[in-house]
């Protein structure tokens, strides 16, 4: 390599991943005596010598010509070539049908230089320039014959159409790989997405409204789904309710039977009550008074003194009676006959100390023939009391005696008689 104390003619600040346009990194002179030195040339770069008749040689890495080599040869400068791959992707206008549209075309593309001393001699600066150009070149003629909106139609013709044509850079010792893909124009995109915009709503609309229907349909036979399960709900608790109506119904019934039973079981055992006290009270006090010191024997002191005052009150009232018959004149002696025996005898009985309606000893009563009157001059001679053998007294009460029916049957008092000693049949 040429010796490096001499500034290059031509020199790029670019490394391994610099994006390049033009492969030619350094362009130097060589002078006559000049020498190369290996060190200072990249690796992976090529070194295309030119010599004084117009030629190149090009020694590709790792490669390297030697200073003697270098000298015998007389070569005149040396340019070192970047053989790296190098990406670019670009968009290119195409015409369409009508010259008012125009198709867009996106080119995606890797070039390297695999022959060095052919793009050298080709002299070219810009290679994405070159690319570019030769493939618009090749394809406006095909663009034109499809109008804007069939960028399917003319994508398809020009990737046919360059498939039979030799690669672009081919001539320049360029290796390139590249794709292409047709698009519309900005506005007919933008006209197309409205379109597509208006379709999309009115799809949606179309779709709103047939699904609505169809919403409607199955919302209408929920509903009615939903009425007729009411309506059986109704139905059923309906039933449930009148066979609860029915149930308390005979629930009821039957309590009103029980009751009724019940009350016709008090009726009767007020019934059997009030037949028992009225069969005792119609017997008279002393059994009433027996039945109650049955039942509360502590009240013995106080039922005694209370058949001791009725017996007391009892004889006053007869005695009073006895006084006003035979002292009254309101009367025929016959007509008080009869009244005046009866207050006799009760005062004979007062005289005899026996009680009321125990019976005693009979006083003799006057022969009808004899043809005597009881007067209130001649009162009955008394009898000598007598005691009756079932009477007993009390040790607590001196001079108490049984209450009459004391010892008897309370239902078969002793029976009352005339003057003439017949029975007393009046009330």
């Amino acid at each position: 390599m040429a010796d490096l104390r001499r500034p290059p003619d031509w020199q790029q600040p670019a490394d391994r991943h610099t994006s390049l346009i033009d492969p030619v990194i350094t362009v130097r002179q060589l002078s006559r005596f000049g020498f190369a030195r290996k060190s200072l040339t990249r690796i992976d770069h090529a070194l295309v010598f030119s010599t004084s008749k117009g030629a190149y040689e090009t020694y590709l890495p790792p490669l390297r010509p030697g200073r003697g080599e270098v000298a015998a040869r007389r070569y005149t400068a040396v340019y070192e070539v970047d053989m790296g791959v190098h990406p670019h992707r670009a968009e290119i206008p195409l015409p369409s049908d009508n010259d008012a549209f125009e198709f867009i075309a996106t080119v995606d593309l890797s070039w390297q230089v695999i022959d060095p001393a052919a793009f050298v001699q080709g002299g070219h600066r810009d290679v994405p320039a070159l690319l570019l150009g030769e493939l618009q070149l090749a394809t406006r003629s095909l663009t034109r014959q499809f109008p804007i909106h069939d960028s399917a139609g003319a994508e398809a013709q020009v990737l046919r159409g360059l498939a039979d044509r030799p690669p672009p850079g081919a001539a320049v010792g360029l290796k390139v790989i590249w794709t292409l893909q047709l698009r519309r124009d900005q506005q007919d995109i933008e006209h197309q997405r409205r379109l597509q915009s208006i379709n999309h709503t009115s799809t949606e609309q179309i779709r709103t409204e047939q699904l609505g229907m169809a919403y409607d349909i199955e919302l209408d036979r929920r509903t009615r789904q939903q009425d007729a399960f009411q309506v059986a709900r109704a139905l059923e608790y309906g039933r449930r309710d009148q066979e609860l109506v029915l149930q308390r119904q005979e629930w009821q019934q039957e309590q009103d039977r029980v009751r009724a039973r019940h009350e016709a079981e008090l009726r009767e055992l007020d019934a059997e009550k009030i037949a028992f006290y009225q069969r005792y009270l119609e017997e008279g006090g002393v059994v009433a008074w027996a039945m109650h010191l049955a039942s509360n024997k502590q009240d013995s002191h106080l039922v005694l003194n209370s058949m001791r005052e009725d017996q007391l009150r009892l004889i006053q009232a007869k005695m009073e009676l006895a006084r006003e018959l035979l002292a009254g004149d309101n009367a025929e002696d016959y007509e008080l006959e009869s009244p005046k025996r009866l207050a006799l005898d009760a005062m004979h009985e007062i005289f005899n100390q026996h009680l009321p309606g125990i019976p005693g000893p009979q006083p003799p009563s006057p022969s009808p023939s004899a043809g005597t009157r009881l007067t209130k001059a001649d009162p009955p001679e008394a009898d000598p009391p007598q005691m009756n053998p079932t009477e007993e007294t009390d040790s607590t009460f001196p001079g108490w005696r049984p209450p009459p029916g004391y010892g008897t049957s309370p239902s078969t008092p002793p029976p009352q008689r005339d003057g003439d000693g017949r029975e007393d049949r009046t009330p």
